[in-house]
C-alpha cells in the first residue's frame, strides 16, 4: 500500500483548512461586524461601512424595481410573439415510436434506433424531483405540461422519485399511466437513499435522474437535448419551451448555456399567512432583480434549463451537503466550470408557484390557527434556504483556485466517460460510428482558453455578498445608527453626526424603494396571473386542445388533464392587499431572511449537515 507523502498531507491539511475558512466567511464576517460597530463606533472605519452598506441597500433597492419593471416587460413581449408564431417541430421523431416503460434502465434494452438532430429545435428532458407529494399536485403540474403544443413531439419527462418513500413506483406508475399518450416520452427514476457521501434532498436525486437520462440520450445518439429542472409545484407555460426551442433553432443548443425564467408565487397567496406572503414576494423579487436583459450574472431560483453540453461538462448536480441551494449551486459550478464563461439566457415566461402551507392545515381549522402552521412552516423553509450561503464559500474557494491558477473548467466527467465506454460496449457500435448522422460534434467542447473575466467574477460575488451578507450586515448597521445618538452625545456638526443624518435619509430612501418595487411586483403579479389564466382557458376552450385522440387511452388522458386544468387555483390581488403587504414588508423580511441567515451562519461553524424537509403544497383534499 503506498503512503501518501509529507507533501502531499500538507497539502490535504491547507486544503481542509482553506474549504472551512471559506465555509465559516459569512459567520465570521458578521462577528467582524458586531465586534467593530461596538469598539470601533466613533472612527472613521465606522463612517466608511456606514456609508457602503446603505449606499449598497438603495443600489440593491433601484437594482431590484428596474428588473421586476424589465421583466414584465419582457413577459408581454414573449407572450405576444409566441402567441402569434409558435414552433412546429416536424422533424422529431413520431409520437409513439419511443417506447414507454416503467423505468429507464428497462427501457434502454430495448430502444435501439437512432434519432437524427436534423430540425436544430430540441428535445426538452424535464425533471420533476418529488418526495412525498401528493398525487394531485403532481397530477396538476402535468397536466399544464400536457396542454403545451410540443408536448407530443418535444417533451421527454423524467418523474424523479425517492427510494425512501414507500409508494414512490406505484404513484410513478400511475401518474405514466394517465399520461403516457400526452408527452413524447415518459418515465420515472428512483434515486437509491443510502449512497455514500450523498445528502438528502433536490440536489442529489437530480444528479441520479440526470446521469440516467443522459445515458439514454448516449445510447439514442441524441445530443440536442436541454435539461429543464422543476418543482413538483411549477406550473411553466408552453412559451417558456417554445423560447428555448427558438434560441436553440437560431444558436444551436451544443453549448454553456442556462436557462431561467421569472417565478411567481400566485396560485395560493390569498389563502395564507400575510407573512408568508411577503416573504415569497421578497423571494421572488430577489430572483427577479437580475433577470434584465443587460445584466451579466443572472441567477436562477428553482426552475431552470440547461443544455446537456453543459451538464455532461460539469459532471452534473452534486449529491453533497454543500448543495443543499441547488439553484445557485448548480449556477456557480457551471459558472466556474466554464472559467466564468456561462451564457445565462432570461426567458420571460412566469413560472408559478404555491406559498408554502403545513402538512397538517386543514379548511377545519380556524384562519389563525392555518396562518400559523403556515409561518412555521414558511420559516423551516426558509432555513433551508439560507443554509445555502455556503455557497458564499464555495465561490470564495473558487475565485481563489482562479487567482492560483488552479482552476476546474477542464474537469472531465470521469464517471459519465466510463458509462459512455460501457454503453458503446453493450450496443456493439463501430468505432467510426461517431461521424454518423446526429453525433458528428463532441459530447464535450473542447478546452476553454479564453481569458478569465474578472469583471462578471467580481460582479458574481457583490451578487452573492447582496444574497447572503447585507441583509445582516445592514441591520446590525441601522440598529448601531439609530441607537448611537440615544447613548452618546453626537454633536450634529461631527463628521459622524453628518454621516448619521444622511445614513438615516439612505433609510428612508431605502424604505420608498421598497413600496416601489411592491407597485411594480403587483403589476408583474397581475401580467404573470393574466397570461397563465388566458392559457388555461384558451386550452379548455379547445376539445382536445390540438391533440387529435389516438387510442382511448388518450381520450381518457385528455379528460383527466381538462378536468385538472379546471381545479387549478389562483390567487388575485386587491388594493388593500397590496397595501396590507407593505406595512409586513419589514417584518416578513427579518423573520424570514435575517434570522434564518444568522442561524446558519452561526450553525455552519460545526457542521454542513442539516436535515432536509420537503415544504408541503396546498392539498385540494384538504
Amino acid at each position: 500500500m503506498r503512503v501518501p507523502s509529507i507533501s502531499a498531507k500538507a497539502s490535504a491539511s491547507v486544503t481542509s483548512i482553506l474549504n472551512y475558512a471559506c465555509r465559516c466567511i459569512p459567520g465570521i464576517s458578521t462577528l467582524l461586524v458586531i465586534v467593530f460597530t461596538l469598539v470601533e463606533h466613533d472612527s472613521i472605519g465606522f463612517i466608511v461601512l456606514t456609508l457602503v452598506y446603505h449606499l449598497l441597500i438603495v443600489a440593491f433597492s433601484v437594482r431590484t424595481c428596474y428588473g421586476i419593471y424589465a421583466t414584465r416587460r419582457g413577459m408581454i413581449k414573449t407572450a405576444n410573439q409566441y402567441r402569434l408564431t409558435p414552433i412546429h417541430v416536424e422533424s422529431l421523431p413520431a409520437v409513439g415510436s419511443d417506447l414507454r416503460g416503467s423505468d429507464v434502465s428497462s427501457d434502454i434494452s430495448t430502444e435501439t434506433g437512432v434519432s437524427k438532430d436534423t430540425s436544430g429545435a430540441p428535445i426538452h428532458a424535464i425533471f420533476l424531483p418529488n418526495y412525498k407529494e401528493h398525487l394531485d399536485t403532481l397530477r396538476e403540474t402535468l397536466s399544464m405540461l400536457a396542454s403545451h403544443s410540443l408536448a407530443r413531439s418535444s417533451y421527454d419527462v423524467y418523474l424523479a422519485m425517492e427510494a425512501q418513500e414507500p409508494d414512490a413506483e406505484s404513484k410513478a406508475s400511475t401518474l405514466m399511466s394517465e399520461f403516457f399518450p400526452l408527452f413524447r416520452y415518459i418515465t420515472y427514476t428512483v434515486h437509491p437513499g443510502d449512497l455514500p457521501g450523498e445528502a438528502r434532498g433536490k440536489s442529489s436525486n437530480l444528479a441520479w435522474a440526470t446521469r440516467t437520462a443522459s445515458r439514454r440520450y448516449l445510447i439514442l445518439r441524441q445530443s440536442n437535448v436541454v435539461f429543464t429542472v422543476m418543482d413538483a409545484d411549477t406550473h411553466l407555460l408552453s412559451s417558456y419551451f417554445q423560447a428555448i426551442s427558438a434560441h436553440c433553432v437560431s444558436k444551436g443548443s451544443d453549448s454553456f448555456t442556462m436557462f431561467i425564467p421569472p417565478i411567481v408565487f400566485d396560485r395560493n397567496a390569498n389563502n395564507t399567512s400575510p407573512i408568508v406572503r411577503c416573504a415569497d414576494m421578497y423571494w421572488s423579487a430577489a430572483g427577479i432583480a437580475g433577470l434584465y436583459e443587460t445584466s451579466q450574472i443572472r441567477t436562477p431560483t428553482s426552475v431552470y434549463s440547461v443544455t446537456i453540453t453543459l451538464a455532461r461538462h460539469v459532471n452534473f448536480w452534486d449529491p453533497g451537503p454543500e448543495a443543499i441551494g441547488e439553484d445557485l449551486h448548480m449556477y456557480l459550478k457551471c459558472f466556474f466550470r466554464t472559467g466564468g464563461l456561462l451564457n445565462t439566457v432570461p426567458i420571460y415566461s412566469p413560472a408559478s408557484h404555491c406559498n408554502v402551507e403545513h402538512g397538517d392545515a386543514t379548511t377545519n381549522m380556524t384562519i389563525d390557527q392555518r396562518w400559523m402552521l403556515s409561518s412555521q412552516a414558511r420559516f423551516k423553509q426558509a432555513c433551508r434556504h439560507m443554509w445555502g450561503i455556503m455557497d458564499s464559500g464555495y465561490a470564495t474557494r473558487h475565485t481563489i483556485l482562479l487567482i492560483l491558477g488552479r482552476s476546474e473548467t477542464a474537469e472531465s466527467c470521469a464517471e459519465d466517460d466510463l458509462a459512455v465506454a460501457d454503453e458503446k460496449s453493450s450496443l456493439d457500435l463501430q468505432e467510426n460510428s461517431s461521424t454518423q448522422a446526429g453525433v458528428s460534434r463532441p459530447l464535450l467542447p473542447s478546452r476553454i482558453a479564453s481569458p478569465i473575466p474578472w469583471q462578471r467574477i467580481a460582479i458574481l460575488l457583490h451578487r452573492l455578498y447582496e444574497a447572503h451578507f447585507l441583509h445582516v450586515h445592514y441591520f446590525i448597521n441601522g440598529l448601531a445608527c439609530s441607537l448611537l445618538p440615544m447613548v452618546t452625545n453626537i454633536p450634529q456638526s461631527s463628521l459622524l453626526g453628518i454621516v448619521l443624518a444622511f445614513a438615516s435619509y439612505l433609510r428612508t430612501v431605502a424604505f420608498c424603494g421598497v413600496l416601489l418595487q411592491m407597485f411594480l411586483y403587483e403589476r408583474l403579479y397581475s401580467t404573470a396571473l393574466r397570461l397563465r389564466l388566458h392559457t388555461i382557458q384558451m386550452t379548455l376552450s379547445s376539445p382536445s386542445f390540438n391533440i387529435s385522440p389516438i387510442s382511448k387511452s388518450s381520450t381518457k388522458s385528455i379528460q383527466i388533464v381538462r378536468q385538472s386544468l379546471k381545479q387549478i387555483d389562483v390567487s388575485r390581488r386587491s388594493g388593500w392587499i397590496s397595501l396590507f403587504d407593505s406595512i409586513l414588508f419589514p417584518i416578513a423580511g427579518t423573520f424570514y431572511v435575517m434570522v434564518p441567515s444568522l442561524k446558519a451562519q452561526i450553525l455552519q461553524f460545526w457542521s454542513t449537515e442539516l436535515v432536509y424537509e420537503v415544504s408541503s403544497k396546498p392539498v385540494r383534499s384538504k
